[in-house]
Formats: structure tokens, C-alpha cells, sequence
């Protein structure tokens, strides 16, 4: 697999034969970052990081710090690896954990991209956004991919602004409710 922009375009990036590990295609990756622009600066929080892609190619393409979460202990080896190789470990935190615990430990904590890559139709994608606002996170945009065959049912507090749909996978692009309030 290869980073599809940014300083580290044209790398390529080794992914783990692990089960049930489904990295976000190239396609889909080139469009979620053509529709978000430019992310110079950016702090992302990457769930669900399977091989890390997302991070990577955030990390390439000018965001200051990733933070990916993962429980795989195989996988987390693989981006731990990867993290060195690539001279990232000033940038890219690997918190090895289950989704739930390490939003815990994140609470209160600010990013200005969430990407979510859950395991495809077990409702992961609905409670995300609640487990966001239960630990107080804030996030400027969060970003769920999901299967094309599931249509999601948000928590009261979250706006799905649009979905894109790739083949099997859709991109959905949710705000908090509350972030979208002018401040009175």
C-alpha cells in the first residue's frame, strides 16, 4: 500500500496479514483528503488504526501530531515499526488500546480530525460520537467510514453533514451540535 499525498507520497507502507485488517483504499483515501483540504497543522485522532494508513497519510500531508488507537497486539507491533522507520515518533503517538479505554484517557482532550475506520456493521460507527461527547472530547470534524450497506442512526448531538459513497464504503462527515453554536 502506498501513501497517496504529501511528503511521504509514493512510500509504501507494509500491512499485516491479520483478519478482519481492511485498509482504507487509495481512492477513498485521495477523496476524503481532497474533500477536507488542507489539514496543515491538524491534530488527528485515528481509531481503530489497523495498519495506520490514515495517520500516515495525515502525518504526510502537514498534520503536527497523530494519535492512533488500536487493540490488535500484532498490529500494534506493525505501527510501532512503521512509526520508527518512518522517523515519526516525535508525531505519532500509538496507544494501544481498546477504542472505549483510550477515549478515556483522551478525555477533554481537542482534535481537529477524528477518523473512525470501525469493523464494518456492529455499531461502532452509532456509539462513536457518543463516546466522543461522554468523554468530553472535541473534535472539529469527525470522520466514520462504514459500510455502503448500513445507513447509520446518529446520537442526538451529532449533525452527519454529507456522506460519500466508494463502491462498499461510505465516508460520513458528522460535527458536534454543540461546537456548531455561536456562543452567546
Amino acid at each position: 500500500m502506498r501513501i497517496t499525498g504529501g511528503d511521504m507520497r509514493g512510500r509504501n507502507v507494509h500491512v499485516p496479514d491479520l483478519p478482519g485488517l481492511r485498509p482504507t483504499p487509495s481512492r477513498v483515501r485521495e477523496a476524503l483528503f481532497s474533500i477536507l483540504g488542507d489539514i496543515e497543522g491538524f491534530r488527528v485522532l485515528d481509531l481503530f488504526a489497523g495498519s495506520g494508513i490514515m495517520a500516515l497519510e495525515s502525518l504526510s500531508r502537514g498534520a503536527a501530531v497523530a494519535v492512533s488507537v488500536e487493540q490488535h497486539r500484532r498490529a500494534v507491533q506493525h505501527l510501532r515499526h512503521t512509526c520508527t522507520q518512518l522517523g515519526l515518533d516525535e508525531r505519532w503517538q500509538i496507544v494501544p488500546l481498546t477504542v472505549e479505554r483510550a477515549l478515556a484517557g483522551l478525555a477533554g482532550e481537542t482534535f481537529d480530525l477524528v477518523f473512525a475506520d470501525p469493523p464494518y456493521a456492529r455499531g461502532f460507527a452509532e456509539k462513536l460520537p457518543a463516546w466522543l461527547s461522554m468523554h468530553r472530547i472535541d473534535c472539529r470534524q469527525l470522520v466514520i467510514e462504514e459500510s455502503a450497506r448500513v445507513e447509520p442512526v446518529w446520537p442526538a448531538g451529532w449533525t452527519c453533514r454529507r456522506s460519500r459513497r466508494y463502491g462498499d464504503t461510505t465516508l460520513h462527515f458528522l460535527v458536534s451540535e454543540a461546537l456548531e453554536r455561536p456562543d452567546t
